[in-house]
């Protein structure tokens, strides 16, 4: 089945579907306004000029197109250098959310679900993917497609002029001619119902790219669809580890659990509702009466838990003191009295709320440390 094919090998079906695509828009040549171009329509206009004088010049030099095509790949004029578009994966609907821990090494290269709480995230960089560099000897322009997080700097200079001349042209790089894309770092880790009792919960890296940047935040609880691939360490991380290597999960599309208070839209039919409960008169019974409706009774634990998740205003002193609004609520009871089901309820309504237990934080979860930032 074409479906498995792609979820058992997702990272090259990536590539071969973005292939044809450029295949297709290199057939539909829109027109551009000169006030609407970029520096990549600039580039591009001027790149494809001089790839026309140079076969022109071949065809004039009695050269075949077959001479003119088999120079060295790194002369040729990368389509990722000029792509405007992202190809995205959406997993399937019937596709089981996964925990962190159970993402294997069987599932390497495989297009996986997993969901978690996003822990920490990092300031959006940007990546080069295509890196362009110019010989200060011939002036041709040599080209460097990136897949990796680090990479080699091409020195010598691979064309055709330099190479039978023998002159060994030095190459700089040209970093508005390079092309570069948003990229983010991202942890999740595991829910607090995932983690088996006495365990520490587990974190993966997530990388992000292009438009999937700044769509999570930490505390955000999240189902990423991704490829799980491994990745080999550099530095002296490399000489330690051997064939060891770290893993990540390069995501393809975040979704979001739980709805932000930013992305609430107040829409007529809610407006009537709160304008009716306004007039009521009786809205911290109705709205105390609302939580966790299926256990009974308990109306006074209720309204407590809902002035926690209201709050109240921030207070400024005229000395500048300020009095904070949160409030800070201990349940204590015998048990069976649904202390832990109604702190359940108020997690899922509140978005940045995160419901933890003495299993999920344990003494090495609680400790702060300092550590050492990869990325930035």
């Amino acid at each position: 089945d074409l479906v498995d094919k792609i979820m058992n090998n997702t990272r090259r079906y990536l590539s071969i579907f973005a292939q044809a695509a450029d295949r297709l828009l290199d057939k539909i040549k829109p027109t551009v306004r000169p006030d609407q171009e970029d520096i990549y329509d600039v580039l591009h206009d001027m790149r494809t000029a001089a790839m026309e004088r140079a076969q022109q010049q071949a065809a004039a030099a009695g050269l075949d197109n077959a001479d003119v095509q088999s120079r060295p790949e790194t002369s040729k004029l990368p389509t990722s250098l000029t792509r405007r578009f992202e190809v995205r994966l959406i997993a399937p609907a019937k596709m089981k959310a996964h925990s962190v821990r159970t993402i294997r090494s069987k599932d390497i290269g495989k297009l996986v679900l997993v969901k978690g709480i996003v822990t920490r995230v990092s300031d959006v960089k940007p990546k080069c993917v295509v890196a362009t560099y110019t010989c200060d000897q011939c002036g041709c322009e040599i080209y460097q497609e990136i897949s990796s997080r680090t990479f080699m700097p091409i020195v010598n200079c691979p064309a055709a002029p330099c190479v039978q001349n023998n002159t060994k042209g030095r190459l700089f790089l040209q970093s508005r001619g390079s092309r570069f894309v948003k990229f983010q770092e991202a942890k999740i880790q595991e829910l607090a119902d995932q983690v088996p009792i006495g365990h520490i919960p587990r974190s993966m890296t997530v990388h992000l790219s292009g438009e999937l940047t700044r769509t999570c935040t930490p505390g955000d609880v999240v189902n990423i669809t991704g490829i799980f691939l491994p990745t080999p360490y550099s530095g002296f991380m490399a000489i330690k580890c051997g064939l060891l290597t770290d893993t990540f999960l390069e995501a393809v599309q975040i979704e979001q659990l739980k709805k932000r208070y930013s992305e609430f839209v107040m829409t007529e039919e809610i407006h009537d509702k709160i304008e009716q409960l306004r007039n009521d008169g009786d809205a911290y019974v109705k709205l105390s009466k609302s939580i966790a409706p299926e256990i009974f009774g308990l109306e006074d634990v209720k309204k407590a838990l809902l002035l926690q998740l209201v709050s109240a205003p921030t207070k400024v002193l005229p000395d500048g003191m300020k009095i904070r609004g949160d409030l800070h609520l201990c349940l204590m009871g015998d048990p069976g009295m649904a202390k832990s089901q109604l702190l359940k309820h108020i997690s899922r309504i509140a978005p940045r709320a995160v419901y933890t237990t003495g299993k999920g934080s344990t003494g090495v979860g609680l400790t702060a440390a300092i550590l050492r930032d990869e990325v930035t």
